[in-house]
């Protein structure tokens, strides 16, 4: 497939390899109630989004963190780029994008939040 759509023709075009090469990374987990909020922006420290008066506690409790992956932690553009470390010393890094995720609410007692994010490996070249 050919993008994009331009004056110039062919000459503007960027092929687009529709198959192979692929990693998905699945994960899935608990959440839980934590001390400090998990949640730092790629750059910053953790005070600095936590300072939202959207969140004025942080993002600690499961349904705090549960609001911020539907809220805010999602694609709402093309331009979007992130970066997945999974390992206490960075063992897998890569760069993506969100593709999924899903929170489910579950129990009696005691309630957990189980979620699940896929998140695919690439090079976003709408990035620029």
């Amino acid at each position: 497939m050919a993008l994009p759509q331009s004056e110039d023709g062919d000459q503007d075009n960027v092929l687009v390899k529709a198959e192979g090469n692929m990693v998905r990374i699945n994960i899935s987990w608990t959440l839980i109630d934590e001390t400090t909020s998990p949640v730092v922006p790629w750059g910053t420290s953790p005070t600095t989004f936590i300072s939202s008066s959207k969140y004025p506690n942080g993002i600690k409790t499961p349904d705090e963190q549960v609001m911020f992956f539907l809220d805010e932690f999602q694609n709402k553009g093309v331009e979007y780029l992130y970066r997945i470390t999974i390992g206490d010393t960075n063992t897998i890094r890569r760069w993506g994008n969100i593709e999924k995720f899903t929170a489910q609410k579950q129990g009696i007692a005691p309630v957990t939040w189980k979620a699940n994010l896929t998140f695919i490996a690439g090079n976003v070249v709408t990035v620029g």
